[in-house]
């Protein structure tokens, strides 16, 4: 009976461990890459290096379902436009998430976010929210409030006198990725974003343009090894990597832009459309480069043949 009791937990620690070593997360390199995470939310990816990390539910990163997988961002500068963040926040504060209706954020011409909607009360409340951006000390972003109007007028005296915070008036169910703090709002990519989830540590948010620029980790370039010598890429090394019908052990995957001279469109949700569109090699050590067009030359009509 004992050696059988011992041969089962031998087997059982070795299935475990071979578990772990079958989860190993994959590294991953991107570079000036237009990530398209669902409709109308772009990632303007500049550089990244990270991992990606399955799910609890699976052993290796299957890249046609985006919920099988985190990425992990451990450095990089990453971009959203304007356009994205009030389609993101539009999904988020949609219905009975919250009591914020007809929300639009913009840029004034000294470069501070505007927030305007109305607040759903018993009477609905016009706000003008004049807010700055900046990372939180726990790797979130924090739109801080410089002063508030509504009806037409500035309240933030008003709340002041009353001793009311925005956060007093403004609701959000939790886990939607927004807390309301006082006058401020906290924002949790990780939550806030459509899968796959990003995961890392902002430590510096800006605004340039019509984008919010956020910088994860020290926002170093770090190559991963042999380094790639494209332009606009995405990389995966090492690790067990699923796509289509295959799985790569000892991943060496490099998607890599057909057009270089602008940023590398792809589709977390279709990209086997852009796979199929382009062609692939063999390289000497039995790595895969696969060269794809931009997810949006897929949908231009075909110029007409005379």
């Amino acid at each position: 009976m004992r050696i059988t009791f011992v041969m089962l937990l031998t087997s059982a620690l070795f299935c475990c461990a071979r578990l772990e070593a079958s989860r190993q997360p994959v590294e991953v390199e991107m570079s000036n890459v237009d990530l398209h995470m669902s409709a109308g939310v772009t990632l303007h990816v500049r550089h990244l290096r990270g991992k990606f990390d399955p799910a609890a539910q699976r052993n290796v990163p299957y890249l046609d379902d985006p919920k099988s997988y985190s990425v992990i961002v451990e450095s990089g500068v990453v971009a959203i436009d304007l356009a994205s963040l009030n389609a993101l926040m539009t999904q988020t504060l949609e219905g009975d998430n919250s009591n914020v209706n007809k929300l639009k954020v913009s840029v004034d011409d000294k470069g501070n976010l505007r927030q305007k909607g109305e607040i759903d009360k018993a009477v609905n409340i016009p706000f003008n929210v004049k807010s700055g951006i900046e990372a939180t000390p726990d790797g979130k972003l924090r739109v801080y409030t410089k002063s508030v109007k509504g009806f037409g007028v500035s309240m933030k005296p008003l709340m002041k006198i009353f001793s009311i915070e925005m956060d007093d008036l403004l609701k959000v169910k939790p886990g939607k990725g927004v807390v309301v703090r006082d006058n401020d709002l906290i924002l949790d990519p990780s939550l806030l974003l459509p899968a796959p989830s990003m995961r890392g540590a902002i430590t510096n948010a800006r605004i340039e343009g019509d984008m919010i620029v956020q910088t994860f980790g020290d926002g170093a370039i770090r190559h991963l090894s042999p380094p790639p010598v494209s332009k606009n890429f995405i990389y995966w090394r090492g690790g067990s990597l699923s796509f289509g019908k295959l799985t790569m052990t000892a991943t060496d995957l490099e998607l890599v832009d057909m057009d270089p001279k602008d940023a590398f469109d792809f589709n977390v949700e279709h990209w086997n459309d852009q796979l199929v569109a382009g062609y692939s090699k063999t390289t000497s050590v039995r790595g895969l480069k696969a060269h794809m067009p931009d997810y949006e030359d897929l949908k231009r009509p075909a110029a007409t043949k005379r």
